[in-house]
């Protein structure tokens, strides 16, 4: 329902998802996992598929994904894997009345990695339900079992574009999107490439327009193999746990169904997802947290191993596995003699930086006044966090290579986002973070006053009325403090 409204307030005409599993049990690895090649599962993907197009209120399309093996099928299979998927694509969209998001990248990848004619391939499918074209770059990488990989972090190959302009000779006019999620290249660079898919683009059209449309050859239609896979439920949860390192039990016995099909699939092609979904996490926090990884060196590795091992990711969205992981890791470091006790405010200040950049823009604010009404509370931007640590971690350097250890002294910082968008803090007295504690827990000015002089152990006389006074016009001049509650 979330989704719907949002959809109805971009006039968004159709929506599209990928044709695949991302979790299990609770835990999303956040990666395009294969769902199994097995016609018994065409039931459940058809009635999801209805129910989301329904639920929706507009059409709805999947697109076919890029993978790296299938639970239930071997190495030596492939070949056939790849026509088996796409019988069971063609079934499903023909039951479903869905549309195709055609990924042409997506099956040179898997064309390339499990030796089918990528035409062919193309020639079965049902054309006139393409809504949509995805091209990509895709990179052999010999870690992951030499195959090429769905990167999006290189240039759209020459056979990618021809299996476009192949496509679109026969479909006529559809829009295409051309995916570059890293290793982006210079704007003119860029801008050149698209032209070139352009070009090719615009080439198939006036073929089709000069002779008659062409019609993709007829393929004869096999239904999709049936394969002993057990409830997918199971296998979704096996697969994750190998993923994660998680228990798995290996030595119950007799094997179950689940565990016959990923050792059907062999230990490189799982460790292929392993190491892709492992390093894009481990990848995420180095890159959001990088002064406290940079300090751990080889042990942050491990944390992080020993997290996935334990818990596993659960949220949805990205960056807040930042905030999992934190939450999981800091009281293990507190009770560790082998961490240096300040790293666990480090990692939590990092969260709260990261927390205070994303934090939604204020809206427009009420009238300030001159004076502070002593009767009512303040309003604060969203992005301001009182934060508590044991060290002065103020004092540290931004440098990731920075290694000097902060004083242990109780500190309290206001961090906040400037009016440039830039991350800033002040560092508090115990009376000033007293007093800003109780104002962002919606006390009026008077009450957290009061309070804040108390739980400070000062009178409330006219030096600290006068001190609070030039902090409170401070916070009201940062644009931390934006008006008085109406």
């Amino acid at each position: 329902r979330d989704l719907r409204g949002f959809l109805d307030a971009l006039g968004a005409a159709r929506h599209s998802d990928h044709l695949c599993w991302t979790g299990a049990a609770g835990r999303c690895l956040h990666d395009l996992l294969p769902l199994p090649v097995d016609r018994a599962l065409v039931p459940a993907l058809v009635d999801r598929m209805r129910r989301v197009q329904d639920l929706l209120g507009r059409p709805f399309a999947v697109e076919n994904i890029s993978y790296y093996g299938a639970p239930g099928w071997s190495p030596s299979e492939s070949a056939a894997m790849g026509m088996a998927e796409r019988e069971l694509l063609v079934e499903l969209l023909d039951r479903a009345q869905c549309g195709l998001l055609l990924d042409v990248n997506n099956v040179l990848v898997n064309a390339t990695n499990h030796g089918f004619d990528p035409y062919a391939y193309l020639a079965g499918l049902d054309l006139d339900r393409v809504v949509q074209l995805h091209v990509a770059g895709g990179e052999r990488i010999g870690r992951f079992d030499d195959l090429v990989i769905d990167t999006h972090g290189t240039s759209v190959s020459a056979e990618v574009e021809a299996l476009m302009a192949w496509v679109i000779e026969r479909t006529g006019p559809l829009p295409v999107i051309y995916e570059r999620d890293n290793n982006i290249p210079p704007l003119a660079e860029l801008a050149a490439e698209v032209e070139r898919l352009q070009r090719s683009y615009d080439a198939a059209l006036e073929r089709r327009r000069r002779a008659a449309p062409l019609d993709a050859a007829a393929t004869p239609r096999q239904p999709a193999p049936v394969r002993d896979i057990g409830p997918i439920a199971a296998l979704q949860d096996r697969f994750a746990r190998r993923v994660l390192d998680l228990s798995t039990d290996a030595a119950a016995a007799p094997p179950s169904p689940a565990e016959r099909a990923l050792a059907a699939m062999g230990e490189r092609r799982l460790g292929v997802y392993r190491g892709l979904i492992r390093g894009s996490i481990h990848r995420l926090l180095d890159n959001l947290l990088p002064r406290t990884l940079a300090r751990l060196g080889d042990a942050g590795e491990r944390w992080v191993d020993r997290w996935l091992a334990d818990a596993g990711p659960r949220s949805r969205i990205l960056r807040e596995l930042v905030d999992e992981w934190v939450a999981w890791v800091v009281p293990r470091w507190r009770a560790d003699p082998q961490v240096p006790s300040y790293l666990a405010d480090l990692v939590r200040h990092e969260a709260v930086e990261l927390a205070v950049d994303a934090a939604p823009p204020a809206e427009d604010p009420p009238a300030m006044s001159a004076a502070f009404d002593l009767e009512r509370g303040l309003v604060f931007d969203p992005s301001a966090r009182l934060e508590r640590y044991d060290h002065a971690i103020h004092r540290l350097s931004a440098a990731v290579d920075d290694r000097t250890t902060p004083p242990a002294e109780a500190t309290a910082l206001l961090i906040y986002r400037d009016r440039d968008h830039d991350v800033r803090f002040l560092h508090l007295t115990p009376l000033a973070a007293a007093v800003v504690e109780a104002l962002l827990c919606g006390a009026p000015v008077r009450g957290a006053l009061l309070d804040g002089a108390a739980a400070a152990g000062q009178p409330l006389d006219d030096a600290v009325l006068a001190r609070m006074s030039r902090l409170l016009a401070d916070l009201a001049e940062r644009g931390i403090v934006r008006g008085s509650v109406a």
